[in-house]
């Protein structure tokens, strides 16, 4: 698939979300929670992860999604790790993230409960460079609605028009 097909499918995916004109990760994170019905919970990974783990791990149980991300990074960082694994989520993506089960467990997780996993270290494989690109869609998106002021203030019109009249 060439890159103009890629994006134009996660903009595709993105416009289900019906996201306000300005959305923080709070309001991504509840209407990709609200689309698969289960909630959506970030956390920091573990120090037991170690200095070898990914920047982020997606772990999906029956009752919720898990998203773990690096503690010693920018907060900026942090954010686009999250929209990148919520990405992940979004593409219904398999994840191929195989950890032991005594690092599984000191995420909190019986293994046997954890349906899938992924996390990233490299952008090798195609679902990677999807949830990536899909992941600048959602923070660009966010950051260029936040500097446009929006065309018609939401539920507003008789202010609105009150400015101009």
């Amino acid at each position: 698939m060439d890159v103009s097909q890629l994006r134009a499918e996660c903009e595709q995916r993105l416009a289900l979300l019906n996201l306000p004109h300005r959305f923080g990760t709070q309001q991504l994170r509840e209407a990709v929670a609200a689309l698969r019905g289960k909630p959506i919970v970030f956390r920091q990974l573990p120090p037991e992860a170690g200095s070898t783990a990914p920047c982020g791990i997606r772990v999906e149980t029956p009752t919720a999604d898990f998203l773990f991300v690096e503690r010693g990074t920018s907060a900026a960082h942090q954010m686009h790790i999250l929209a990148h694994e919520i990405s992940h989520i979004l593409c219904d993506h398999p994840g191929s993230l195989a950890l032991g089960d005594n690092l599984v467990e000191s995420f909190g997780f019986n293994p046997t409960l954890v349906q899938r996993m992924s996390g990233r270290t490299a952008y090798t494989t195609a679902d990677e460079r999807e949830a990536e690109l899909m992941a600048t869609l959602i923070r660009r998106r966010a950051y260029r609605e936040r500097l446009l002021p929006a065309p018609r203030p939401a539920g507003a019109d008789e202010r609105w028009d009150a400015i101009f009249a």
